[in-house]
């Protein structure tokens, strides 16, 4: 089954994986987040429905606040016969009210709605939203977005006695759902309690500095990462610690989490569809203060626990479809069932599993 993405005249370069999956650090755009739908098919990622050439099962277009964009790219590839899905490209809770804003847009999604064949919700708030708008519930589905750690030269682990420390996942201030500032105050709790190392990302200079350290406290070991780096090199990073701590509350599709899966670590925090899938008793809201701080904890010092939930995390990912053969079952699947009409045989979201 060979799965094409398009995001309708965006930004994004095209990207062409019938060849095989790229390495990391190729040229394009990672094989993650939506990207990740064609790339664990062989399928190609598009800027424009024109390059759409019809040799994949299905087509996923993107939808972006543009609603007369999202209409004429769902339009024209029905047009020429093809079975046609939507997703929001941003997908968070306050991305899609942000999106929907004005009347018009609304108008114009439902027309959007209507002339696909389908949603793939990557989000539960996504889940919901399609029904609300007029969406048959026969006609959406839950669609995790897929992390290849099951494919060769994606697996960023590290032996066990080569990770040390803690990493916090996000670092933006000035976006209140990532709670930032709150994900700095739990790992410098957990570092000080543990006598670990903390690692922290800080991109905004002397006035980052300054932030980073009043919401940490008195943390003996405090390590920076104080430039961008390329994704393999992120991801090697993050591959050296053994948690990473998010607080993230935007309901969006959880890369944090899905690097940790690629990495091999636990995440702890967030609510993210990720986070909730492979990691659901380190999930938030299920998951309080108190019970991220002790788990964190206990796994920095023990490792047959350490072991274990990484093993059972990558176990449920592969599961539910957040590896890339489980996302290859899952769409099988669900490509059949639309043929027989039968698409909510099993419709699924982060809440359920």
């Amino acid at each position: 089954m060979r799965l094409d993405v398009v995001n309708p005249w965006g930004r994004d370069a095209p990207v062409d994986w019938r060849g095989g999956l790229t390495p990391p650090g190729a040229p394009g755009h990672a094989p993650i987040n939506y990207w990740a739908w064609a790339a664990a098919t062989g399928g190609r990622f598009h800027q424009t429905p024109d390059t759409v050439d019809g040799s994949a099962d299905a087509v996923v277009v993107l939808l972006r606040r543009r609603g007369l964009a999202n209409l004429r790219a769902v339009r024209q590839l029905k047009a020429r016969g093809l079975t046609v899905f939507v997703s929001w490209k941003e997908s968070g809770s306050a991305q899609i009210e942000h999106q929907l804003r004005y009347p018009w847009r609304r108008w114009l999604h439902r027309q959007v709605l209507a002339a696909c064949d389908g949603a793939f919700a990557a989000t539960e708030p996504g889940f919901t939203h399609y029904q609300e708008y007029g969406l048959p519930s026969e006609r959406v589905r839950f669609v995790a977005t897929p992390y290849p750690f099951d494919e060769p030269g994606w697996d960023f682990a590290q032996a066990i006695d080569a990770r040390s420390g803690i990493v916090v996942g996000t670092r933006q201030f000035d976006q209140p759902s990532r709670r930032h500032t709150e994900a700095l105050q739990l790992a410098g709790r957990i570092a000080r309690a543990a006598g670990t190392p903390l690692t922290v990302f800080n991109l905004d200079g002397e006035a980052g500095r300054a932030r980073v350290l009043a919401a940490t406290g008195a943390v003996p070991t405090l390590r920076w990462v104080e430039q961008r780096l390329p994704y393999p090199a992120f991801l090697q990073e993050l591959a050296r610690h053994r948690l990473v701590i998010q607080r993230d509350a935007g309901w969006v599709p959880g890369q944090i989490a899905g690097d940790a899966l690629l990495c091999g670590i636990v995440n702890i925090g967030g609510n993210g569809a990720v986070q909730r899938l492979a990691f659901p008793a380190l999930a938030e809201p299920e998951a309080d203060e108190a019970l991220l701080e002790a788990a964190a904890i206990h796994l920095l010092s023990d490792d047959d626990a350490y072991r274990l939930e990484i093993e059972q995390a990558r176990q449920r990912a592969e599961r539910v479809g957040l590896s890339y053969g489980g996302f290859r079952a899952e769409l099988a699947e669900l490509l059949a069932a639309m043929t027989t009409g039968a698409m909510t045989a099993r419709p699924r979201s982060p809440a359920r599993g």
